[in-house]
């Protein structure tokens, strides 16, 4: 299912524990901890085990965890009193509003953000962290030489972020020629990360230091860009002298030296296993079993040597210690659905998922237990249960919308979703939420009339330009209502101020309205207001894609070049001239 993801609570929240923070300005961080320890700060840390590992590695460190979720931040705690750390406290709040008041500019020597939510759909885009106001904030912060490390599953929300950053005169990529790193050497893995490397989708990991001295020297990069496209790689000259299975061999040795964890040997053993060599795969599968050190690593490595080596038993005693090491519902969910799914044992897995079931669980994985149990075992009496104790437990606007769509996919009854809708439409906080909740209305019920309120109340909430559009966007879409639609363009033109806010806008009416010739003015002002790289580079994009005016677009691609630094912008530019275009970055650049 599609659950909302935890949002910001404007609830105040306190709780009595020495490492619990609750000040609203500029702690003095040197009495708090006792010490001058460097300060490294995450933000968004879930249930705080990176940051937990973290603090057990550096003792002379100072680690500041600051997170939204009331939960998180009662199990930081639990665990920060088993550790006995003493390096570690927590700030409850949102950290785009928190960040000034506590830390003064230099302040800090680290800053980490795992996954922070990419807010995909276009009316959520306000709610991402990262945006260019925040980037620059964080540089202030950072002292110099200092550094941010970044990973996100969304690649599309890692590019943005790449671009944001890119453009902050104070910071420098540490990562060159993709700007990406493809893991992070020395930092623990969140189980939110490991659950990406296990199921073998793609991480992308950023690194920034911040420099000593303010701005950039001008297109750096621009002649190792050129030079690398005409000298072959050392690899590549490499790779003609020896055969393809010594290199392979080479490749995997390297790979299990250099494993740093459970994770990585597991991934190891996997690739040597699809190779061919069993043998050796066994080897590094019983040192990750050495290496495991919670459920999610057992319940991957035992089914991965399910698969692979085809050894029953030894997969059943390593699901046995996933058990042992279950922290949570989900991850009984989980190890239930892989005992099923392997081992057929379907008492087995019953029993995990009773255990589930009796644990505290947000909606989410109470939806997700009954996802599951529905799959596996198919007892629509138990899933049902469940259902209801979603129910009684949905209190969050988000809970309520998503539960409502849920069960009415599900079980095509209506009662029970207009109730949590009404309750959903009573909590909504901002205009985004009563946009959504009004494309479910309509969608499920044919409300027209309901609908059309809730998108009343929405334009009255509506505050930005990315509001009034996206609102747009909706109202044309599923109501056809073009005059309804023009109205708030209108709006979402008076509002709009950056590049990015005109263009999207320009992009919008060719989709929607197709009025070309305000497209046209929309797409000038953008030109006009563009500041950076990305800028221009996405804007000559859309006057390709949308206009096909090639001139214009290569005109735009050339102060997109100009404002270049980094060989993964040229990179980045080169692929989208070559697609667009059907040239060489060359001509652009000269």
């Amino acid at each position: 299912m599609s659950l909302m993801t935890a949002r910001a609570s404007l609830e105040e929240f306190s709780i009595k524990d020495p490492c619990f923070l609750d000040i609203k300005t500029h702690p003095d961080w040197v009495n708090i901890f006792g010490n001058n320890n460097p300060l490294k700060v995450e933000i968004g840390f879930g249930m705080g085990d990176f940051l937990i590992e973290m603090a057990a590695r550096e003792r002379y460190s100072n680690f500041i965890g600051i997170d939204f979720t009331k939960s998180g931040v009662q199990s930081l705690l639990t665990k920060v009193k088993t550790n006995q750390l003493g390096n570690i406290r927590v700030v409850y709040g949102d950290a785009r509003n928190k960040f000034s008041a506590l830390f003064r500019d230099e302040e800090l020597e680290t800053v980490y953000v795992n996954f922070p939510d990419p807010w995909p759909r276009k009316r959520h885009l306000k709610r991402r962290l990262f945006n260019p106001e925040f980037v620059n904030l964080l540089a202030q912060k950072l002292g110099p030489g200092g550094h941010i490390y970044m990973a996100t599953d969304s690649e599309l929300y890692a590019q943005q972020m790449m671009e944001y950053f890119d453009a902050e005169p104070s910071c420098q990529n540490m990562n060159q020629p993709s700007g990406f790193l493809c893991n992070r050497k020395g930092l623990p893995k969140t189980k939110y990360e490991k659950s990406f490397i296990y199921a073998e989708e793609k991480t992308y990991y950023l690194e920034y230091s911040r420099l000593p001295i303010t701005g950039k020297p001008e297109n750096p990069a621009k002649k190792d860009f050129l030079k690398s496209k005409n000298t072959p790689s050392f690899t590549e000259a490499e790779k003609q002298f020896k055969s393809n299975d010594l290199l392979l061999t080479e490749k995997f040795q390297s790979d299990e030296a250099n494993a740093e964890d459970a994770c990585d040997l597991k991934v190891v053993a996997d690739s040597i296993a699809k190779a061919g060599d069993k043998k050796w795969a066994k080897k590094v599968y019983k040192k990750a079993e050495e290496k495991s050190r919670d459920s999610l690593d057992f319940n991957w490595l035992a089914y991965s040597i399910f698969e692979t080596l085809g050894d029953t038993n030894w997969a059943r005693s390593i699901y046995t210690k996933a058990a042992d090491k279950s922290e949570s519902s989900l991850e009984l969910n989980w190890l239930a659905y892989s005992i099923f799914e392997t081992l057929h044992d379907k008492e087995w897995a019953k029993n995990l998922y009773e255990k589930a079931a009796n644990m505290p669980g947000n909606i989410r994985e109470l939806c997700d237990l009954a996802d599951s149990i529905h799959e596996t075992l198919g007892e629509a009496h138990w899933v049902e249960k469940i259902y209801h104790l979603a129910e009684e437990k949905a209190e969050e606007y988000s809970d309520c919308h998503e539960l409502a769509d849920v069960i009415y996919k599900k079980f095509g009854n209506k009662e029970k979703p207009r109730e949590l809708y009404k309750k959903a439409e009573e909590k909504a906080t901002d205009g985004s939420d009563l946009h959504s909740l009004a494309e479910s209305i309509y969608k499920n019920f044919a409300d027209k009339k309901w609908a059309m309120s809730l998108y009343s109340k929405a334009e009255k909430k509506a505050q930005s330009s990315g509001d009034f559009c996206s609102l747009a966007d909706s109202l044309y879409k599923n109501l056809n209502d073009k005059k309804w639609a023009f109205a708030l363009y209108k709006k979402a033109e008076s509002q709009a101020k950056t590049s990015c806010e005109l263009r999207d806008l320009a992009d919008s009416l060719c989709l929607g309205l197709e009025d070309f010739g305000w497209v046209r003015n929309l797409y000038v002002k953008s030109e006009r207001e563009a500041k950076f790289f990305y800028e221009f580079r996405r804007l000559a994009e859309c006057l390709f894609e949308n206009l096909g005016d090639k001139k214009w677009a290569r005109g735009v691609y050339k102060k997109a070049a100009s404002k270049a630094i980094y060989t993964s912008e040229f990179n980045c530019l080169a692929i989208s001239v070559r697609k667009n275009l059907g040239e060489e970055i060359n001509r652009i650049l000269f």
